[in-house]
């Protein structure tokens, strides 16, 4: 299972999003446009670099915070940055 390209794109009322623990890929540019996104909670474990696609993060704004499981925080942390997350945006 996972959440395919482009999935959110141009959603600019989306302000919460929440990747169940079953997600095992995440396409490119979810968050293009979501000009309103404030908190993404990610659940899932199963995340590496070969599994989120390039550009997954793009779009998501700076003051937007992503709240991970508490034992993968550093390695999503390096790895959301990889795939464009902004510098500023948070992963608690």
């Amino acid at each position: 299972m996972g959440v395919y390209a482009k999935a959110f794109k141009g959603c600019k009322k989306l302000k919460k999003v929440t990747i169940p623990k079953s997600v095992k890929k995440l396409g490119k540019q979810m968050f293009k446009g979501c000009k309103s996104l404030r908190t993404i909670v990610i659940k899932t474990k199963k995340l590496t670099k070969k599994n989120v696609a390039k550009k997954a993060f793009t779009g998501v704004p700076k003051k937007a915070k992503v709240r991970v499981p508490s034992k993968k925080r550093k390695a999503y942390d390096k790895l959301f940055h990889k795939k464009g997350l902004a510098k500023k945006a948070k992963v608690k």
